[in-house]
């Protein structure tokens, strides 16, 4: 019993550090600009994609005694419905794998793993700004940018509303039917997008994320690579 419970925080930093960003439910602006207008055919044309690799990187600082805390995932998706995670934090790795409703998390040495049946709409457009999103990165908040600016292939902009974990890692309201987390929301949150070839290939926060009664900030960078050409197959192979 007491390696289980040991085992339990470990796999669910795993969960946290893969499930990503959810936007309010924000309606798109009535006649939105060229550049917004550019925004939304590139989360839909990467998200149409039938595969794609991805890295994610969040640093967590505070103002409080907690010390920085950083994270990093490797993962891939492959159409419709099948991804694989590699999570690291201070030495430690998870791995998080789904196909359809299941979503399973275990350490990469074997042993306990933790298996959780995810709801119905899990599995809704990871390009719609207010459906759950699981695991890849969040394209649905392109569709709620405002205020957008653009130099040559970086984007600019403003997320009206994000909700973010007791500050952890920002996640999707989906993960809050799977683990009681406890919602905070972060307003007017700067962000930027890279676009080539109609493909979101970066999305961060370089200026963090603070939300309001939170002592702790996130900088969190997306880089999407391989689109169309990945292999969920040779990333779990390892090859």
């Amino acid at each position: 019993m007491t390696d289980r419970r040991g085992a339990i925080p470990f796999a669910l930093l795993g969960v946290l550090g893969v499930l990503v960003l959810g936007a309010g439910a924000v309606g798109l602006v009535a006649g939105p600009s060229q550049e917004q207008i550019d925004l939304q055919i590139a989360a839909q044309q990467t998200a149409a994609a039938k595969d794609f690799s991805f890295t994610l990187s969040v640093e967590l600082g505070s103002s409080g005694p907690l010390s920085a805390l950083s994270v990093r995932d490797d993962g891939v998706w492959e159409s419709p419905d099948r991804w694989r995670v590699v999570n690291v934090h201070s030495g430690s790795t998870s791995v998080t794998t789904g196909r359809g409703l299941t979503m399973r998390v275990s350490g990469s040495g074997g042993g306990h793993s933790l298996t959780f049946q995810l709801p119905s709409d899990a599995l809704s457009s990871f390009s719609d700004p207010n459906s759950p999103v699981l695991v890849l990165p969040p394209l649905g908040l392109l569709y709620s940018a405002t205020h957008v600016t653009r130099t040559g292939d970086v984007y600019d902009f403003v997320v009206p509303h994000l909700y973010l974990a007791s500050g952890w890692v920002a996640y999707a309201p989906l993960s809050q039917r799977i683990l009681p987390l406890s919602l905070i929301v972060a307003h007017d949150v700067r962000a930027e997008a890279v676009i080539r070839g109609s493909y979101v290939v970066m999305l961060a926060f370089p200026r963090g994320i603070h939300a309001s009664h939170s002592r702790l900030t996130e900088i969190a960078v997306w880089h999407i690579s391989d689109i169309g050409s990945t292999s969920f197959r040779r990333s779990e192979n390892g090859s």
